[in-house]
């Protein structure tokens, strides 16, 4: 059982609280031995009315064991740099068991004089934990004018009266606990609560409290002020650098501290104070930046906010729904918000902009004022990678990677560098750009570094390497150039299904990637395509850029506003997969030549690496260096601490290449006892056969290497030729269109399978394959000349 009763009296208010919780369970027990209470002394004084334990039926006072242990917490000092004087009681049971049932009441009376006591709340109609019996009721004088506004989704209980109070009351028992989705969006709180409220307007908040800030917003007679707003004025020439400069003096020369203690939460120090000590919480801040900016000529008002960004056009007037106040500046015709607490603004526009809605300024008639929101001006985050592959593509690769971190995570940033060792920094450093690319191949002489740029208040981690790339996988993933996302999952609660969804607002990131490759030359196909995508009230995109031998993707993501609706949420995923399989790769093409600089780092002795001998020897036997990719396969072969049939097997394929075919079947045989499923191990067997002529046992061998890898392409080509030496050119065409459906983009894939058709006699077929080659290449007029260039070379 849970009960809540609110009763405002004019002057003063009371709130009775009462709980009845049963321990059901072991696991109950540690929850149910400590009773607590919160209050803020300056505003409030607690009375505890009891507190007992109901066992067997019978009744127990716990305060004839133990009494409240009364403690100054100030949670939000290390968080904030906020001191409140909120107070905790707590009573710890000392003999509490599964089956008793705790009943514990206790109540407040707050007297909010500097508002004049308003009666405000909103109550949401249903409850977080499992209960038999809720029930909540507000009551006031019936003299006493008050609104009150229901969500879409809630009612306002009927209105009652007696014995001189008005009463609202809402019921509810037998529940299942229920609570807000973790993703909702705060947007849409009020639409699922009812609210009650005796401000009559928003101006009647600020009524209270504009005298003090105009009194405070008085400029200080100092004269080193004096001399900043001098250096000011000659330094800068328009208003909108004036302000700039007004507002980092503010941040960086006065200290943050909130001392938030009974009516100091709502009343400004004066300027002159704050100055005086360069120590200031928000409300200091903002009255000496007033001060400032009216100083230099620039239209300027303190406006208080919700750091939570709250609906405010959908909440009745509350003094609650504010919890900050900041600078409303106009310059040249446009609205700016100042928060003089910030650390690090460097543009009036700045990276993370400030998110208010709606924001109340502190001016006579005040109304709420909406304020459109801003998308950060630059990533916020940007991580560049440059990849110099000029040396040539088997060559350790020179690597710089750049990481900038912006606004307020350039501070924490700042602040956790300077906490660490540089010895320790340095190893965590290195440890995360090697595993950036690690997967991608060795990586060596790896150094890292990290700075801070004030002027522009980034935090810039970068470092340099060499990573040798793995080709021998085929295509490599392009660094940073492609990611998959996941969307929301929808509310699962039905109650929420048209609830929005909270998205994290400022965000904008950017990963770019720079391949430079070997100039003048055209042997490494990169494979990126451009793509710009809104899902889920975010922009997704990549952009790709070719400029000679230089490739520039840049990949990244912007939120474009707070929330997603649900219906942008039910489409999310849809638009995020629509380019989830535009992957970005890179290829070394088969034609590809040697540098000078990969012969030297292709035949180098691997140091007893037998894994980077390996890599070295796939590479060089691509490229036809058959008697040096023999010699990295001894070494790898040598390397291993147990016989290794990828090795032997390729191996085996140099010899094979040299026509030295006893040490390639004493290679196979020796593949075949270490691994008889290595898919390579098939690849040579199958050469062998084709160089025995035995076309059946070539078949058998490719068919093997599909059974381990049924896209294997290299074997689908050499069993079409086996088959079609065979006679079997209906088994040819299927493998040969096999192929060409796993790869609709392959020119040759096509080609190979229009000759076919035309070796079978379907001309017409071949003529339609013919158009596809055409279209493909950009030049469908040229249909009937690459038909005739086929049918030539097969007549021959």
């Amino acid at each position: 059982m849970a009960e809540s009763h609110v009763r405002a009296f004019g002057d003063h208010s009371e709130t009775y609280v009462r709980m009845r919780l049963k321990v059901l369970a072991p696991l109950g027990l540690q929850q149910a031995s400590q009773l607590a209470l919160e209050w803020n002394p300056a505003l409030q004084t607690p009375t505890v009315h009891h507190a007992r334990i109901i066992r067997a039926g019978e009744t127990h006072d716990i305060l004839d064991k133990a009494d409240f242990t009364i403690l100054r917490r100030e949670a939000a000092l290390e968080q904030s740099l906020q001191i409140n004087g909120v107070l905790t009681g707590v009573l710890v049971n000392p003999d509490i068991r599964v089956g008793d049932t705790i009943d514990f009441a206790y109540s407040f009376r707050t007297q909010f004089d500097i508002f004049d006591n308003p009666l405000e709340s909103m109550i949401y109609p249903f409850s977080p934990l499992p209960v038999d019996l809720a029930e909540t009721t507000v009551s006031w004088p019936a003299s006493m004018k008050v609104q009150t506004r229901a969500g879409r989704h809630a009612a306002v209980p009927a209105m009652t009266e007696r014995n001189g109070f008005k009463f609202l009351a809402h019921r509810i028992t037998d529940v299942e606990g229920e609570s807000y989705p973790d993703a909702i969006a705060p947007r849409s709180l009020p639409n699922y609560a009812w609210q009650i409220s005796s401000t009559p307007q928003w101006s009647a908040i600020t009524d209270h409290i504009r005298t003090a800030y105009d009194q405070a917003s008085a400029l200080p007679d100092a004269a080193d002020l004096a001399a900043h707003l001098a250096r000011i004025r000659s330094e800068h020439a328009t208003a909108e650098a004036r302000a700039l400069a007004a507002l980092r003096l503010v941040q960086d020369e006065v200290r943050y501290m909130a001392l938030t203690l009974g009516e100091d939460g709502w009343l400004p120090n004066s300027a002159s104070d704050v100055w005086a000590r360069r120590q200031g919480d928000c409300k200091g801040k903002t009255v000496l930046l007033v001060a400032l900016l009216r100083e230099l000529g620039v239209d300027a008002v303190p406006v208080l906010v919700s750091s939570q960004n709250l609906p405010l056009d959908q909440y009745l007037p509350m003094v609650s729904a504010f919890d900050h106040v900041i600078v409303k500046a106009r310059i040249d015709g446009e609205t700016y918000l100042m928060d003089g607490a910030r650390i690090g603004d460097r543009s009036l526009t700045p990276d993370a902009p400030l998110v208010y809605e709606h924001v109340l300024p502190i001016v006579e008639q005040a109304r709420l004022e909406p304020i459109p929101l801003r998308l950060p001006p630059r990533p916020i985050g940007v991580l560049h990678v440059e990849i110099d592959l000029t040396a040539g593509v088997h060559s350790p690769a020179r690597v710089t990677v750049t990481n900038i971190s912006r606004s307020d995570r350039a501070t924490e940033m700042q602040a956790g560098i300077a906490q660490l060792p540089a010895a320790e920094a340095t190893r965590l450093y290195d440890e995360r750009w090697t595993n950036l690319f690690k997967g991608y191949g060795q990586v060596s002489d790896l150094e890292s570094q990290w700075r801070y740029l004030e002027d522009t208040h980034e935090f810039v981690a970068s470092a340099t390497a060499r990573v040798a790339f793995d080709w021998t996988e085929g295509p490599v993933d392009i660094p940073l150039a492609h990611v998959t996302w996941k969307g929301f999952e929808p509310h699962k609660n039905t109650r929420f299904k048209d609830a929005d969804y909270e998205k994290s607002f400022p965000s904008s990131s950017s990963f770019r990637t720079t391949i430079i490759l070997p100039e003048g030359r055209d042997d490494v196909d990169l494979s990126v395509e451009p793509y710009e995508v809104e899902a889920g009230a975010t922009r997704y995109f990549r952009t790709v850029q070719r400029n000679g031998n230089r490739l520039e993707t840049d990949r990244g993501s912007i939120t474009l506003r707070p929330y997603a609706t649900a219906a942008e949420i039910a489409a999310e995923q849809a638009g995020m997969d629509s380019f989830k399989d535009l992957k970005a790769t890179m290829r070394v093409k088969r034609s590809y030549t040697l540098t000078a600089s990969d012969r030297e780092t292709l035949t180098a002795a691997p140091s007893g690496d037998p894994e980077t001998a390996l890599r070295r020897g796939y590479a060089l036997l691509d490229q036809g260096q058959h008697d040096a990719a023999i010699a990295q396969f001894d070494v790898a072969i040598a390397g291993f601490p147990t016989p290794h049939a990828n090795a032997l097997a390729n191996r085996a394929l140099a010899y094979l290449a040299l026509n030295d075919l006893d040490k390639a079947r004493a290679d196979i045989a020796a593949s075949d006892a270490a691994d008889p499923n290595e898919t390579i191990l098939f690849h040579a067997k199958g050469r062998l056969a084709e160089l025995e002529e035995d076309d059946l046992e070539a078949v058998l061998a490719f068919t093997g290497a599909l059974r381990s890898w049924s896209e294997n392409t290299h074997a689908l080509y050499r069993r079409a030729a086996a088959y079609e030496r065979m006679g079997q050119s209906p088994r040819a065409l299927a493998d040969l269109e096999r192929i060409a459906a796993m790869k609709p983009e392959d020119h040759g894939a096509k080609a190979a399978l229009a000759n076919q058709l035309l070796r079978m006699g379907r001309a017409a077929e071949a003529y339609q394959q013919a158009g596809l080659m055409a279209e493909s290449v950009g030049h469908p007029d040229a249909r009937a000349q690459i038909f005739i260039g086929m049918a030539q070379a097969v007549a021959s």
